[in-house]
């Protein structure tokens, strides 16, 4: 759900109903056990599979090539304190067609959660059956977390403690997203840190497994679910390289997965529950620069802001466009 808990299932009603049926079953699995070691009263944790990212290098730079890949498991390592801003925002008008603009914008009004985060890494356990292998077991924990909207800061304070982690391979390929909630959680506590979470772990930073150096481009193709499912395409260009610490321009392009949206029965579109509309254009305008320390789960530094527009339309002129924004923030440390 969004943050802001503005109205947004006037076009999303039947996508979310396709993707009931997988998010259910994928709810039915167990999680495993890398959340037992902590002293919070926690809910059993749920187990997400993720479908694998298609990653395609175009250029692998100059210079000094090598493979890079996170060296994060580390028992002597001592655990990564981070501060991720989550920011989201949702706009949708309804217009005539020649009055539609294509061009995403990058302005829009977001509503934004602060998530104070400390993680580790540990060697991934044998995978529980319908889990890929992996490498590594990533696990962070929630701390007094705030919110831009006062009005929600009542539910969010029942999440402090909330656990997120990710199954993955060294080149931050994940397999398998696990999520539990304090069991003194509220419902819209635990929806707002769970959509929060979703957006975190949806936006990896996933390395090819070729060598490359300073310019090199690859892209990383994934289907992200959430209020709709959508087909992404981030580009990652290495602006610097020193040691363990990766510089990246990052450019997001997504679209929707279905083609077709049918509003029979979605309140406020009554006058046009008769129509299937298809989508006419979709534009994304994204900006960002990432940090990725090798040794360190999550970036430690940078920003990454992206607005989806989606253009609907059917048998009349009428055009219904819908602007999604996410922004993520990092920052090293717990208090940003």
């Amino acid at each position: 759900m969004s943050f802001s808990r503005l109205s947004r299932r006037i076009l999303t009603t039947t996508v979310t109903v396709a993707l009931a049926a997988p998010l259910l079953a994928a709810c039915a699995d167990e999680g495993g056990d890398q959340f037992s070691d902590h002293g919070d009263a926690l809910e059993q944790a749920v187990a997400l599979p993720v479908d694998a990212a298609r990653v395609n290098v175009a250029d692998a730079g100059a210079g000094e090539t090598r493979v890079l890949s996170y060296l994060d498991v580390d028992d002597e390592r001592p655990d990564q304190e981070v501060t991720v801003s989550v920011s989201d925002g949702f706009d949708q008008t309804v217009m005539r067609a020649d009055a539609v603009d294509t061009q995403a914008p990058l302005d829009a009004h977001v509503d934004t959660l602060t998530l104070p985060l400390t993680g580790v890494a540990a060697p991934a356990d044998e995978p529980l059956e319908g889990e890929q292998e992996a490498t590594r077991d990533v696990t962070f924990r929630l701390s007094s977390p705030e919110a831009s909207d006062l009005d929600l800061m009542e539910d969010l304070r029942t999440t402090d403690g909330f656990r997120f982690g990710w199954r993955a391979e060294d080149t931050g390929q994940v397999s398998t997203v696990e999520l539990a909630a304090p069991e003194d959680a509220s419902d819209e506590g635990r929806a707002l840190v769970e959509a929060a979470v979703m957006k975190v772990i949806s936006s990896p930073v996933i390395f090819p497994e070729e060598e490359i150096g300073v310019g090199a481009v690859w892209s990383v193709d994934s289907r992200v679910t959430g209020d709709s499912t959508m087909l992404r395409t981030t580009t990652y260009t290495v602006t610097a390289l020193d040691g363990d610490r990766v510089e990246l321009d990052v450019d997001v392009q997504q679209r929707p997965a279905l083609g077709a949206l049918s509003l029979e029965g979605v309140a406020g579109a009554e006058d046009l529950e008769e129509q299937s509309l298809s989508v006419l254009n979709s534009n994304t305008a994204s900006e960002g620069a990432l940090t990725v320390d090798l040794t360190q789960p999550l970036p430690v530094d940078g920003e990454l802001t992206f607005t989806t527009r989606v253009i609907y339309g059917g048998a009349d002129d009428a055009r219904i466009v819908q602007d999604t924004t996410t922004a993520l923030e990092f920052s090293a440390g717990l208090d940003g």
